[in-house]
């Protein structure tokens, strides 16, 4: 009869199964029919296959599979007929049975069927097999049954009558084999011809099993490293492409219901997998207590029914033991591999995206919180270069690369662990139920302690969350204030401040180390509290169990319940640890949706577009119009009711008023007005930058790209007379935005080469004769920012890519001041009047008014936050308004002579040279190298001692052999005190292994070994043994809570002892790496990155404060029980030994794979992060620029491919975890069900408790394998941050900042200075750039340095700050050959003001005395000095022109708290170097250089300053590089440069007579000859009166 039932219910489950089978069936059919009539425009997916691969043949798997379920639906039908045949009327439920049986398979029949007309790679064909896969496992476990039943139960029943069953069992095992093996189908391919991961392709059996990770695995092992090539592209619905789509759809949603809707598939699958894995959980334990009250029940004789119901039960723990391991790794796989991976590609992609719409406002000033002093908050804006304003929300570069970095991985982390809130209540209720029936009401009581530890767990969340916040804001800090050292790296270098920014960036350090250290201390609290409470539930569960119910504590309840406790602590505990991540995340979520919610850029106006669409002619200018930073704090004019104005607008920022005005089509337009007047403003505005307050701007530029095309592609053949586009723009900023590429790839800017035209930009721009210089010609590498190239190199690589653009209109920002005068003719003539832009609108900021007014046809002057002056130089020459503008009218200006003309062309080539496209060109950055192997154990040795002294590390090692010492001895006292219950003849003492309570986070199969003792009941004891009961029961209680409290206090002081070490390392490794970057050549800082140098100080030291001391710790704890559980196996059972250690053989060769995979995964995540993070800052810089162009496609484009190969280490990464997981877990169940069935065949020898004992080792042993070798990984993971930290910290350093020469006192007293042979290189490789200077000059001289752009000018001033040594020469200064002194004494007592002025952001303060050293008086002294404040004395300087009543913005030079923002962005470019002049001023030194210091300063104020100079440093030794021939002209002597060598060396008026000299060339040149000789002569009769 019982047979009959089970046949039953199995007949049942097929039943079911095909019932859900029909029904799930029909709704994908409906899903399917849906899908495939929708377009999935936008989105894209692979079509092409790899038909290479070898793939079975599909037509075989059917007919094999038809084949087999015929045959079983043949003996199904018969067997229906042999039971209505014999149980007619007896058992109507086995005929329905047989009935249920047969129409199943008649069902599976038609699947199959249906299935021969849908072959694969067939969508309906792959979704039909997986249906018959399932049905075919369910038949085979029944049949599995049948077998069982008729060779165990019925072995006398005839074969004939077994034959059906063996069929049936043979077939369906075909069946399943068939169905879970067949792939879909070949390979894809990319569009690019790339293998695509054969995820959407393997079969059932390799997804469930993450075999098709396998080839990458052994691919890794074998050559111990991997490229980007061996790394399979991600599936569609991974990449940036489709991502930034399926993101872009769910705009104007919160992020969190976005990050939801876009990945509710893999959520909801995550719901499932967690719901049955937490049920699983418990199941392995269930089937060893199982099967250690059975042979309990044996007690030692051999019983046949019994020994076979041990062998079942065997098996079902170790197939519950894999079986879990599946699910627990398709749980772990779509939580990392799939919802983090897309998670975070999906927010980077949308920061970027915003970064390239945001409106940059990093120049307007923060506002100051003083409200009584109007002219602190009311100051300060002005030209800014291509920054604007800071809004009260403003993200500054390194909150912004902060957002990528960190915050996007925090959310993406936290949607690996978030579904612990759905499965750890559901193993709270089973773990519950489990105790309740072991331990009855007292279980109550102990969870009891654990909800009351709950409060103090979630009170602790909230300080470490607190303090996260905290800790993110003191980082965010740091890496602001680093970034900004990195970017001005040079000027901190020439004022030798390194010491003192080191001293400044160490106690930011320290700010953020607090922080730290108390996440820290919650950290430790949070291990009290994680191995405190289980124990203390488990005292209070005891001895209410013991002393308030009076039973026995029993080994099986003992172990068991110890167990569940164990299991329930890691329930409850990891819900306030879920907690912590969700603040963290959401902390997160807030950040980045109050980025995305900034303010954009305005989309140009729908007129431009109604123009373009009537192919009406464009229109630049504005209409009435208000333009300024900000909305904040503007109000507008008010007016009466006669129209008059009763207030004037204002504006907490700088401003300009009244603008209308137009500028013509296809003519020269010129911008001109003093330094700080709001040039760049205007320009701004036109480009959409700055904010229309009133009126409007008119002007054609493009909409920020909303759409990307996987095959993006410009035009590479495009008419010449189609070049010019009506519509277009192009811009050329004053600060010249060059990208990390070579000199053509930045002047083509994503542009086909055409070769005419490419050559001629060259020549127009002057840049063939710098081409010629360069070994690389075009193809030089010009680093970040261009910084290997000279000011004049750089702003002429800009002006280029303008010239060389489609654009019909081009917005210059005074291009021509970082140039010489001679080249600045030339470009004016050759360049903006040349045929490459003779019918372009060109708008051209300028100081140099007089040389380009002649052939321009339109002029705006600015001042006083007005337009003053504008309209044709013609009408403002009537109105005799141009005087006003330039000294002297028209006449004065030169025509060129025949003979002039010449001389151009003989400075000139007569054509362009061609660049040397032959040879590969050297790379200047080199590609961002990475170690191969393992991590170098001298990086341990090196982390260690920096941790603690040898000292410190024997307390650790005895604090870790004394915590699992513990751990053993506390689980052989219970053992103990559960003996003692039993009658002594029954007496073994072994030692009972626990799992560690202060094990990790919880194992993958999370269970634990059952153990139990033989007990038999005694009889009834007499009354006075009761007493003797009673104090033994207190003397085991006793002992027992002394060895639990003692570990729990060990346990935790670990934590704390190496907590309180790391700090100490990780404070003096930053303090290392910090000073030996300070340290680094300028060289380094040239060819290295910002971005990847940035990485070192952000992520890696991100991953060396958070995840080393953790993983260090659970590396050492793991290893530990490791070895001890084999060292008291094969103490106490020897033979026991060889399954352990086959099994340790076995995992240790895939553990070895694991780690050589991962450890190469996580170091190609580390080295595609940084091209991710150099683009990312690059675009944050020049978006202005990027916008301007109608580029922010390409760059979008750029940076989904940049995410692409960055997500394609990381997405294997966690996937090769999954990969060595399930196979970790096969290994679990294979030894779990060699030593069950070496127990059951040993049951005659063996006790209960020795089986437990033997059990409770082996049981957990591939658990404690599997996490020590993640541990493992874990750390070498984390070291690659150290190994990447070490690199840098061993790179050439610059000459000693001190030697034993120490210079005199106030020296150099006098400024005299000899150079003597002197040739430089910049590597030992390179040709020499000066070639044999020799030169002296004499105390208090004043030199001028010309020469025209790359002549070597620059490279002499850096060779007397020893940033560029003498490859030979020397330079002696007052007598001291610098190259003997220490170059901190060396650089400390010259002084230069170079060509890029340099702030940090704080105050106008902090930026003039950095470190205190001057009084305000001072300071305010020096800024009139330099013309930035009004004279006292005088009324008719510059800045005191205007009236106050008529100033629409006020100075915000009065207050030294003005604010700076990051780089000084909201001054002007003329206003910055001014402010550098006035710091140089203030070190008064007896040797200044200037690098073309008042380049981008308006001649009025640059004469001011000249007559500055030369009286404020009349007793020092000047050594000036100018472009301007007035700046110099009145020096004592000229020095002129011609590549690397000096050509003249001679006063100024012996040269400007010679006309053979170059000196005279120049002047001629420059459009002011008469001017200069008249200056030239003053100054010698001077020196004539003098004499």
């Amino acid at each position: 009869m019982e047979e009959s039932t089970i046949s039953v219910w199995l007949s049942g489950t097929l039943a079911v199964v095909t019932c859900c089978s029909a029904f799930i069936l029909s709704l994908q059919r409906i899903w399917l029919h849906k899908t495939q009539q929708v377009d999935p425009t936008p989105l894209r997916f692979d079509t092409k296959r790899d038909y290479t691969q070898p793939i079975a043949d599909d037509a075989h798997r059917l007919t094999r599979v038809t084949f087999a379920t015929l045959v079983l639906t043949s003996l199904s039908a018969l067997n229906f007929y042999n039971v209505v045949h014999q149980h007619q009327q007896n058992n109507w439920s086995l005929t329905a049975a047989s009935c249920v049986q047969f129409i199943s398979w008649l069902y599976a029949t038609v699947l199959v069927l249906v299935s021969r007309r849908h072959k694969f790679p067939s969508e309906w064909g792959w979704i039909l097999n997986v249906h018959l896969c399932i049905f075919y496992t369910v038949a085979w476990c029944i049949s599995l049954y049948y077998i069982y039943e008729a060779f165990v139960l019925n072995p006398n029943d005839s074969w004939l009558h077994m034959l059906p069953t063996v069929i049936s069992i043979l077939f369906s095992t075909d069946l399943v084999y068939t169905t879970a093996t067949a792939s879909r189908g070949p390979p894809f391919l990319d569009e690019q011809g790339r293998k695509v991961a054969s995820i959407n392709v393997t079969s059932i059996f390799s997804f469930l099993y993450f075999d098709w990770v396998a080839p990458l695995v052994h691919l890794a092992y074998e050559k111990q490293t991997l490229t980007d090539d061996d790394l399979p592209t991600l599936p569609p619905l991974y990449r940036g492409y489709n991502l930034y789509y399926i993101f872009g759809a769910t705009r104007g949603k919160s992020l969190l219901k976005r990050i939801y809707t876009t990945n509710r598939k893999a959520i909801i699958i995550q719901i499932v997998l967690a719901v049955i894995t937490s049920l699983g959980y418990y199941v392995p334990a269930f089937f060893v207590n199982q099967l250690l009250r059975l042979i309990q029940t044996m007690d030692g004789k051999v019983d046949t029914e019994l020994m076979r119901k041990g062998f079942i039960i065997v098996a079902s723990l170790g197939a519950s033991i894999f079986i879990l391991g599946i699910a627990v790794g398709q749980l772990w796989y779509y939580a990392s591999s799939s919802v983090q991976v897309r998670v975070k590609a999906m927010l980077n992609i949308e920061i970027y995206r915003k970064t390239l719409r945001r409106r940059d406002l990093a120049v307007e000033a923060p506002k100051i919180d003083d409200e009584k002093d109007k002219k602190d908050d009311s100051n300060s804006t002005t030209e800014g270069s291509e920054k604007k304003e800071k809004g009260d929300t403003n993200s500054s570069t390194g909150t912004i690369v902060n957002l990528m970095s960190t915050d996007s991985n925090r959310i993406s982390e936290f949607s690996v662990w978030w579904f612990s809130i759905i499965a750890a209540p559901i193993e709270l209720i089973v773990g519950t139920s489990f105790l309740y029936v072991l331990l009855g009401r007292s279980c109550f009581l102990g969870l009891l302690v654990m909800v009351f530890v709950l409060p103090l767990n979630h009170y602790n969340a909230k300080i470490f969350a607190r303090t996260q916040d905290k800790l993110m804001e003191a980082r965010d800090k740091r890496v602001s204030l680093m970034n900004e050292v990195l970017q001005g790296i040079r000027q901190i270098k020439f004022f030798a401040w390194e010491r003192n920014w080191e001293k400044r960036i160490m106690e930011s350090r320290d700010r953020e180390l607090h922080h730290l250290g108390i996440t820290y201390l919650s950290g430790v609290l949070f291990t009290l509290l994680w191995q405190g409470s289980p124990i203390l539930v488990t005292l209070i569960t005891f001895w209410s169990f013991t002393k308030l119910e009076g039973q026995e504590l029993t080994a099986p309840i003992a172990f068991t319940s110890i167990t569940i406790f164990n299991e329930l602590r890691f329930s409850l505990n990891i819900l306030p640890e879920v907690f912590i991540e969700w603040l963290q995340a959401l902390i997160s979520i807030r950040r980045i949706q109050t980025y995305l919610d900034e303010a954009e850029i305005d989309p140009p106006n729908d007129e431009v577009t109604d123009l373009q669409e009537n192919n009406k002619p464009i229109s630049i200018g504005f209409d009435h119009a208000t333009i300024g930073w900000s909305l904040q704090n503007y109000t507008d004019e008010i007016t009466d009711q006669n129209n008059n104005v009763t207030t004037a607008a204002s504006s907490s920022s700088f401003i300009l008023k009244d603008l209308h005005f137009k500028f013509p089509n296809n003519e020269l337009s010129l911008i001109s007005g003093s330094t700080g007047s709001g040039k760049t403003l205007l320009m701004l505005s036109l480009l959409g930058e700055a904010i229309i307050l009133k009126g409007s701007a008119h002007c054609p530029r493009q909409a920020v790209a909303n759409t990307v095309s996987e095959d993006f592609v410009l035009s590479s053949d495009i008419d010449p007379k189609d070049w010019i586009l009506p519509y277009a723009l192009a811009y050329a900023s004053q600060n010249a935005w060059l990208q990390n590429a070579s000199i053509r790839d930045n002047i083509l800017f994503g542009l086909p080469f055409v070769e005419s035209r490419y050559k001629e930009t060259l020549y127009v721009c002057a840049l063939d004769k710098d081409l010629d210089i360069f070994e690389d010609g075009d193809q030089t590498e010009i680093g970040e920012k261009g910084i290997t190239l000279s000011g004049g190199q750089k702003a002429r690589v800009s002006l280029a890519r303008a010239v060389y653009s489609r654009a019909q209109n081009v917005l210059m920002d005074d291009v021509l001041s970082a140039v010489d005068a001679h080249t600045a003719k030339h470009l004016y003539e050759k360049c903006l009047l040349g045929p490459l832009m003779k019918e372009r609108t060109r708008i051209l900021i300028t100081h140099h008014v007089k040389l380009c007014i002649k052939d321009s046809a339109y002029l705006v002057h600015i001042d006083a936050g007005r337009a003053s002056l504008f309209g044709t130089p013609d009408e403002l020459r009537q109105s005799g308004k141009l005087s006003m503008i330039i000294e002297s009218e028209e006449e004065t200006i030169h025509h060129d002579q025949v003979e002039e003309e010449k001389v151009i062309e003989d400075s000139l080539p007569s054509e362009p040279t061609a660049a040397n496209d032959q040879k590969k060109p050297r790379a200047l950055v080199e590609e961002e190298t990475r170690a191969t192997g393992m991590v170098k154990l001298r990086l341990y040795k090196l982390y260690t001692g920096m941790v603690g002294s040898p000292m410190f590390w024997v307390v650790m090692v005895a604090l870790f052999l004394g915590s699992r010492g513990l751990d053993i001895t506390e689980n052989w006292w219970i053992k103990q005190w559960s003996h003692s219950y039993e009658i002594p003849s029954n007496e073994t003492t072994h030692v009972f292994q626990q799992q560690s309570i202060s094990s990790q986070s919880k194992p993958l199969f999370a269970y634990q070994p059952v153990t139990l003792l033989n007990n038999h009941d005694s009889a009834a004891a007499p009354i006075h043994v009761m007493d003797a009961k009673e104090d033994s029961l207190n003397f085991y209680l006793s002992i027992y809570c002394l060895i639990t409290m003692v570990n729990i206090v060990i346990g935790t002081s670990r934590f704390a002892v190496l907590y309180w070490g790391a700090l100490g390392a990780n404070k003096a490794l930053y303090a290392q790496l910090l000073h030996r970057v300070f340290r680094a050549p300028l060289r380094f800082f040239d060819t290295t990155p910002i971005g990847r140098i940035l990485n070192r100080f952000s992520k890696d030291f991100e991953t060396i404060d958070s995840n080393i001391p953790n993983d260090f710790m659970n590396f050492v704890i793991e290893w530990i029980i490791i070895i001890t559980s084999m060292l008291t196996v094969s103490t106490v059972l020897p033979i026991f030994l060889i399954p352990m250690l086959s099994v340790a053989v076995v995992n240790v060769y895939l553990g070895a794979m694991f780690v050589s995979t991962s450890r190469e995964l996580k170091r190609m995540d580390s080295v595609t992060r940084s091209p991710l993070f150099s683009n990312f800052t690059e675009t944050i810089v020049g978006v202005a620029t990027i916008r301007a162009f109608g580029a922010t496609r390409q760059f979008l484009q750029d940076m989904l491919r940049y995410i692409d190969t960055n997500a394609r280490p990381y997405y294997y990464t966690w996937t090769v975890n999954r990969f060595i997981s399930v196979r970790f877990a096969l290994t679990g169940a294979i030894i779990n069900f060699i030593t069950g069935v070496i127990i059951l065949l040993s049951v005659e020898k063996m006790n209960a408790s020795l089986a437990g004992f033997c059990l409770s080792f082996v049981l957990l042993f591939t658990d404690q394998m599997f996490w020590g070798i993640r541990r493992y990984t874990s750390l070498e993971m984390s070291f690659n941050a150290v190994e990447r930290v070490v690199e840098f910290m061993e790179m050439d350093q610059e000459a000693p900042a001190i030697t034993q020469l120490r210079p005199p006192e106030k020296w150099p007293t006098s400024g005299s200075i000899e150079v003597k042979d002197l040739e430089i290189k910049y590597s030992a490789d390179l040709d020499p750039v000066l070639k044999g200077l020799t030169f002296s000059v004499k105390p208090r001289e004043k030199i001028g340095v010309v020469g025209r752009t790359g002549s070597g000018k620059s490279t002499l001033a850096l060779s007397f700050f020893r940033f560029v040594e003498a490859s030979r020469g020397s330079i002696v200064i007052d007598g001291i050959d610098i190259k003997e002194l220490g170059t901190e004494d060396l650089r400390s007592n010259l002084t230069i003001i170079p060509q890029d002025p340099t702030l940090f952001s704080g105050t106008l303060r902090t930026n003039m005395d950095p470190f205190d050293q001057f009084k305000d008086e001072d300071i305010f002294t020096a800024l009139r000095r330099v013309h930035l404040l009004p004279n006292q004395e005088s009324s008719d300087t510059i800045a005191s022109d205007v009236t106050l009543d008529e100033e629409v913005n006020s100075n915000v030079f009065e207050s030294l708290d003005t604010a700076v923002t990051e780089g000084g962005k909201n001054f002007s470019q003329g206003q910055r170097q001014l402010l550098c002049l006035a710091r140089a001023l203030l070190k008064s030194s007896r040797i200044v250089l200037m690098d073309e210091a008042t380049a981008s300063v308006d001649f009025e104020t640059d004469k001011a300053i000249q007559k500055t100079i030369s009286t404020e440093f009349a007793d020092s030794t000047i050594l000036c590089i100018a472009h301007r021939l007035h700046t110099v002209i009145e020096y004592d002597r000229i020095l002129v440069l011609d590549q690397g060598q000096i050509i003249e060396f001679d006063s100024p008026l012996t040269l400007i007579n010679n006309s053979e000299s170059a000196f005279y060339k120049m002047c001629r040149n420059s459009g002011e000859f008469d001017s200069l000789i008249a200056l030239a002569k003053s100054k010698h009769e001077l020196v004539d009166v003098s004499d």
